[in-house]
């Protein structure tokens, strides 16, 4: 379904970029945690994360609000929490993270060297975010920010009843048309990836590569390739 030209024009006066978006959605983000049906299978995510970040040190790329940092927090020996957005951090800050946990705002593509090892990286309700046409970009970059065989998590979305899409952009990526409590239209990137496609993308630089699905995410796990001497 075309969007109402109104809607159009907001998008177009939005600049349709990822960043503003998050920006603008960030007080009312955690609402998509509430939703009651999808409960279940956030417990049961949070049980799957502590049990892979357990005493690690952790590099979190799009934290976000922290939902996802917060859980790991309480078991977690040190996370570095990036996003983009200091507005979302800001209210990551506000949860009790614990002073094993540091925010700081950086750029997914272009992260600083942080000069501490990381044996862990993750990256939560980001993947479906990244354009299929830089996905081994993304991934390249965040593995150089790894120590060898550092383990990589991920959490998203699996395709459902509620999702809408409103193209296909060139690359074959999916773009929806998300409307704010604030009236403002935007539209982004949001792809579904199979397990069979995960497994390709992620195989690339990573071995153990293993993908769960549940009736509203997917999670998947894997090991940062060493590098062959």
């Amino acid at each position: 379904m075309q969007p109402s030209a109104s809607k159009a024009r907001q998008v177009a006066r939005a600049g349709m970029t990822m960043e503003i978006y998050y920006r603008d959605r960030a007080p009312e983000y955690d609402k998509f945690y509430q939703v009651p049906e999808r409960q279940h299978d956030l417990e049961r995510l949070k049980l799957w994360l502590v049990e892979h970040v357990r005493g690690r040190h952790i590099l979190e790329i799009a934290a976000g609000t922290g939902y996802w940092t917060e859980a790991a927090a309480a078991v977690a020996k040190a996370i570095t929490a990036t996003d983009y957005n200091p507005e979302m951090l800001a209210i990551a800050a506000t949860r009790n993270l614990g002073s094993n946990v540091k925010l700081r705002t950086a750029d997914a593509f272009a992260l600083p060297k942080f000069g501490s090892p990381f044996d862990a990286g993750m990256a939560h309700m980001w993947w479906s975010h990244v354009g299929k046409e830089r996905r081994h970009e993304f991934l390249s970059h965040f593995v150089s920010r790894l120590e060898p065989r550092a383990v990589i998590l991920m959490i998203d979305q699996v395709f459902g009843g509620c999702n809408t899409v409103s193209r296909q952009d060139q690359w074959g990526n999916l773009m929806t048309l998300r409307t704010l409590e604030n009236g403002a239209t935007f539209e982004i990137i949001k792809n579904y990836p199979s397990s069979e496609e995960l497994c390709d993308d992620f195989a690339k630089v990573c071995d153990d590569v293993e993908v769960i699905l549940l009736p509203h995410f997917w999670a998947l796990s894997a090991r940062v390739r060493a590098p062959v001497d």
